[in-house]
């Protein structure tokens, strides 16, 4: 009986996703998409972008996905590969519900034996103690010269962790942050964020973590194989290690904190011939990394075996904050997984006026209400007023950004002191009214 109302819930949950998915704002795209005839160079696209002809569009993405589903999940390397970029797109725009949504529809299904074993794991974990993951870093970080950090491109509460490493890592000697995000071409700006910095740093939170480690004194590491289009996995990843390892042999003694994405920081071999970054940088330099993965224990985790685990896992444990799990003193072996030395487990997001309370970055940033005075408004977008007054707005990544209204109809922003301009948008991407805002 137990189980069938556990799976009666899930079911509820899932059909209010899906009701989500059909309603406002998605079906206001819908509708917008439908009057629309794509041009020229709309139907030469045959990839999901926020980066067109006038700058960065970030709802583009989420015209081609919606409105011009059938064509886009036909294109590229098949439709997994579209919901993950499409939930990756959602991210940006600060849809946490529809991204963690889109993300899962692309993972594989678990048998049941799989689902079993995961019982039988949980009777396992016992007796277990949990410590702030930030601070656990820290402190195991005091003995390492070089840190690797992952994220799931989708899941910018992974960002906002490594946020909130960075000011402790600078303190105790960390002077280089390594990001697999950052444009590696020599068109490419590391020391003024802007579109050219990276792809991913067009995410706010993600534009966030860059701003801070440049004001904390940060010399920014693009590592990125220049000609990963043409190399195989195990080349792309040999390119990266040398990359870091460049750092390394110009400055003997620089401590180096490395975030990227994935199992790109795997200190094993992860099949019969995949050598990862975090592997071939330990065979080129002698140096072993402190590797610390935060995609497994994520809400959504990064496939379906990993989902399961972590639903399990918050049935057992209570936690309002990212920990890592310890047994004796020791971390604790969650999943049959090798080839990290810590794993920190992210606890489910909260949301406050339907947005996740994470995007506060640890307090760093306060709750902004935002009233929609525009009749056509539909998109909310906060700039600080230095970067909008100095550079094109569509070269320039907000500090927050959503088209989420809380159930008053008011729209929420996570915004630090300082002044800014909100640009108010129509489903069009219409700039309808700009007006600025300081936050005290």
């Amino acid at each position: 009986m137990q189980k069938f109302f556990l799976v009666l819930l899930v079911s509820l949950w899932w059909g209010r996703i899906e009701a989500q998915q059909s309603s406002t704002p998605f079906e206001q795209i819908r509708r917008f998409t439908a009057t629309q005839t794509p041009g020229k160079e709309d139907s030469a696209i045959t990839y999901l972008t926020n980066t067109i002809k006038e700058g960065i569009h970030y709802l583009y993405p989420l015209y081609q996905a919606i409105g011009w589903e059938d064509k886009f999940r036909k294109q590229g390397d098949g439709q997994d590969f579209f919901y993950d970029n499409f939930s990756q797109f959602l991210s940006f725009v600060g849809d946490m519900r529809m991204a963690d949504y889109y993300g899962v529809k692309s993972y594989d299904t678990t048998q049941r034996s799989s689902r079993e074993f995961i019982q039988q794991e949980m009777q396992r974990l016992r007796d277990l103690q949990s410590i702030n993951a930030a601070a656990y870093v820290t402190g195991r970080a005091l003995d390492a010269q070089v840190v690797m950090i992952n994220e799931a491109h989708n899941k910018p509460q992974h960002r906002a962790f490594t946020y909130s490493l960075l000011e402790d890592l600078y303190k105790e000697g960390f002077r280089y942050l390594a990001l697999e995000m950052l444009n590696n071409s020599p068109d490419r700006s590391l020391q003024q964020l802007n579109d050219k910095t990276g792809f991913y740093t067009k995410e706010p939170v993600a534009g966030e973590l860059i701003r801070k480690a440049l004001s904390l004194g940060y010399t920014l590491v693009p590592y990125e194989d220049t000609i990963a289009y043409k190399h195989t996995s195990v080349q792309r990843d040999s390119a990266q290690a040398a990359h870091i390892y460049e750092v390394i042999k110009r400055d003997p003694k620089a401590r180096i904190l490395v975030h990227a994405g994935y199992g790109h920081i795997s200190e094993v071999g992860l099949g019969d011939e995949y050598i990862p970054m975090g592997l071939a940088f330990k065979k080129l330099s002698g140096i072993d990394p402190l590797t610390i993965n935060q995609v497994l224990f994520t809400e959504g985790s990064s496939y379906e075996y990993g989902r399961l685990y972590y639903d399990a896992l918050m049935q057992k444990i209570n936690i309002d904050e990212p920990v890592v799990l310890l047994k004796n003193r020791d971390p604790v072996k969650l999943i049959d997984r090798e080839g990290y030395d810590i794993y920190v487990v992210h606890p489910p997001s909260v949301y406050k006026n339907n947005r996740p309370t994470w995007f506060s970055l640890n307090g760093e940033r306060k709750e902004v209400t935002i009233s929609p005075q525009e009749k056509a408004l539909f998109m909310v977008q906060a700039y600080y007023e230095d970067e909008y007054n100095s550079q094109p707005l569509g070269k320039i990544i907000p500090a927050d950004q959503t088209y989420i209204t809380s159930d008053y109809g008011y729209y929420s922003l996570y915004l630090k002191p300082g002044k800014y301009k909100l640009v108010f948008r129509d489903v069009g991407y219409k700039e309808l009214n700009v007006r600025d805002r300081e936050v005290k």
